[in-house]
């Protein structure tokens, strides 16, 4: 008998010669044991023995209300190095896993504040996901937020939900304050390429390393009296450099290319922003670069606050046409 089932809604016939979705690591041979092993997994909703189709949808939900995401790339992925007949096994204790997750995430959304305290977090998301329930959240840019999350386990964590936040009765910017000691205290992998103004990665195994753009400041190891330009264009990607001087036009036409191809090349649900950043007297904005078409010998198109445009003009020098 299958050990799953999924929501009702999400049952619907079988077609014949499903294409690999664009999510799916598999060949079409491949595809059709997932399919199979898909199928074996999950119940229809209705208790009846006709074929699910799956493809269309990458993400799932595990349990009728359960609220549960299952990432089918991401079993897929676990499973494809395996023998085919230790497919089931491993997909059935990755399951369980993320039910056992869910469990202990209901848990920690009805503990209080000093239980769950060494477990606050601050956490970069795409302002697009943000939800009315969300106890605390701090817009950054046109596209970024920064939302309270509780740590579930390892580098999966939740919004904490307002309902929580009240019942806590803490001063708001006491949470705040927490959770950024806990980011602080995060072990990270920083890298940079040893010159006088380097270009610096950080990395965060724990998940988090977007987020890590709160402490661009503390982790870039030099003085930046004129900000910081910034890229986060996926969860996992942090890069950011100290504006110094002339280059600064140029710098920005590069960064701005290499942020949008790392976009562009994430997963959807990984994606933060395809613009650079500048991190400045405490506030970040995203920047705007439009590169001149190739062979036009027109500058770029860089647009962004009045602060930043009149510090990006002081680099140039003036135009002798005007």
């Amino acid at each position: 008998m299958p050990l799953f089932r999924r929501a009702k809604k999400a049952a619907v016939p079988a077609d014949t010669g499903l294409p690999v979705p664009p999510w799916c690591p598999f060949g079409p041979a491949e595809w059709q044991d997932f399919l199979a092993l898909l199928n074996n997994l999950f119940l229809d909703g209705e208790g009846s023995d006709q074929p699910m189709r799956f493809g269309a949808e990458q993400h799932l939900q595990l349990g009728i209300g359960s609220g549960i995401p299952l990432d089918l790339a991401e079993l897929a992925l676990l499973v494809r190095p395996l023998p085919r007949a230790q497919w089931r096994e491993a997909a059935v204790g990755h399951l369980n896993g993320l039910l056992e997750l869910g469990d202990r995430r209901r848990a920690l959304h009805q503990a209080g504040y000093e239980e769950v305290g060494p477990l606050l977090l601050p956490r970069v998301v795409p302002l697009r996901t943000v939800a009315e329930d969300f106890a605390l959240v701090r817009p950054l840019t046109e596209d970024l937020a920064v939302v309270l999350v509780v740590r579930v386990d390892g580098d999966r964590s939740s919004p904490v939900p307002a309902s929580q936040f009240r019942a806590w009765n803490v001063d708001g910017d006491e949470v705040w304050a927490l959770a950024e000691r806990n980011l602080a205290a995060e072990p990270v992998v920083r890298d940079d390429s040893g010159a006088a103004n380097p270009m610096v990665s950080v990395t965060c195994e724990t998940g988090f390393t977007c987020t890590h753009l709160l402490r661009a400041g503390d982790l870039l190891g030099r003085p930046a009296p004129l900000g910081i330009l910034a890229m986060v264009p996926h969860e996992g990607f942090l890069y950011f450099q100290a504006v110094d001087g002339p280059d600064l036009h140029s710098q920005l036409v590069g960064y701005s290319t290499v942020t949008l191809d790392n976009w562009e090349q994430a997963p959807l649900e990984q994606r933060l922003t395809p613009k650079v950043l500048w991190i400045h007297e405490g506030a970040i904005e995203a920047v705007g670069v439009e590169p001149a078409p190739a062979g036009s010998g027109r500058p770029g198109v860089i647009t962004g606050s009045a602060s930043f445009i009149a510090m990006l003009s002081s680099f140039r020098p003036p135009d002798p046409e005007h």
